[in-house]
């Protein structure tokens, strides 16, 4: 009972994840990092919560084979917590500022405790660097535990400060719940390193990640069924987090129209109209980097997130995008061609706010649809 006692939190942060992690993995979008990373770290932590418990189950058990098996499992623990702090950073970083690019050389200097605890974790059971089973199969505290624990603390606190840093780039509605997250495991690792025996840094952070999805699924990265772009919640998530750079910081705005949409749908059928649409995001997301988003804001209406800063780069996307549909029109075989119209243009400090700027794109993209019927 006592065991129990000790290891109830854990089995409930084990069950509450692993369900939320079965969930994710049909609801979420794997092609978002953010959604990638976080299905790692509840992985990552689902393993903690399995060798924390296991540790617990089999301690001071009088078995040859206990000891052996407390020694692995606590290998792994250690050797893996850093990593899981990493991931927990990057995580939230995404979160916080996913226009930032990590440069290699920082990458680099991240993972480098990372490496350092991997290593001490590795000579423990010959040298009890971080820790040592005795004889009786009993778990003990090794010279450079501080040192490990002090690894695993500073990817909490740097992601923690992160959050601090650019909590105005954050929506409001977003901010307490994102701190929430940040500083949950902190506590609860304070509290395990200063009252041996108590477990609570692996269930906080387990229960932090249920925050985390319910974030996700608000966030609404599930596609448009029709056409595999994002969804309208989508595009409005993003959007508000770009109304929280600076002026200086610069993306571009593409808002496309499909031509002759409803001529399709009265002259060959809806079935045919959808698969004009499917094809067209499809083109369409065959010239776009990664990191840009193409989402459905209305039946035929798209909106295009494109991460360039200058004026060069989005006219060449708009013009691939007119190379490819052309090309696809010349092979299709099809009674109709696929066309859009489209404005874009470039965010900068000359427009006082987004909706000035998303207003400005719009009659662009009205201005192209007047002229190409004029022509």
């Amino acid at each position: 009972m006592d065991i129990f006692l000790r290891i109830d939190i854990n089995l409930a942060a084990m069950v509450m994840l692993a369900s939320v992690s079965l969930i994710a993995c049909k609801k979420l979008d794997m092609k978002d990092q953010l959604s990638r990373v976080f299905l790692i770290t509840c992985n990552i932590i689902l393993l903690q919560l399995f060798f924390e418990t296991a540790t617990c189950i089999i301690n001071k058990r009088p078995e040859p084979w206990a000891g052996a098996l407390s020694t692995f499992l606590h290998l792994c623990l250690f050797a893996a917590a850093p990593m899981l702090t990493y991931f927990w950073y990057r995580m939230l970083s995404i979160w916080v500022v996913p226009e930032e690019k990590i440069s290699r050389i920082r990458q680099v200097a991240l993972l480098i405790p990372v490496s350092v605890n991997f290593i001490a974790a590795i000579l423990s059971p010959i040298y009890g660097l971080i820790f040592f089973i005795d004889s009786s199969n009993v778990y003990h505290r090794g010279p450079l535990f501080i040192l490990s624990i002090a690894i695993i603390y500073s990817y909490f606190i740097y992601t923690f400060t992160l959050i601090f840093i650019h909590q105005n780039k954050v929506v409001k509605e977003e901010l307490i719940p994102l701190l929430v997250v940040g500083i949950l495991p902190i506590i609860g690792g304070l509290f395990q390193s200063l009252f041996y025996g108590v477990l609570l840094m692996w269930s906080c952070a387990g229960f932090s990640l249920v925050i985390v999805y319910i974030f996700l699924q608000q966030r609404m990265v599930h596609l448009d069924d029709l056409t595999g772009a994002w969804t309208r919640g989508t595009f409005e998530y993003c959007i508000a987090q770009r109304a929280k750079l600076k002026k200086d910081d610069s993306f571009g705005l593409v808002l496309l129209d499909i031509d002759g949409l409803k001529q399709i749908n009265d002259e060959y059928g809806h079935f045919e109209g959808d698969y004009a649409l499917r094809t067209t995001v499809q083109l369409i997301k065959s010239v776009l980097k990664k990191t840009d988003i193409i989402a459905r804001t209305g039946g035929d209406e798209f909106l295009i997130i494109l991460d360039c800063n200058s004026r060069d780069k989005i006219e060449r996307t708009v013009e691939n995008i007119k190379s490819t549909l052309h090309k696809h029109n010349e092979t299709a075989k099809k009674d109709y061609l696929l066309d859009c119209s489209i404005g874009a243009e470039l965010f900068h400090s000359d427009f006082n706010d987004i909706d000035q700027f998303m207003r400005h794109v719009d009659r662009l993209m009205y201005d192209n649809k007047r002229v190409k019927k004029c022509s």
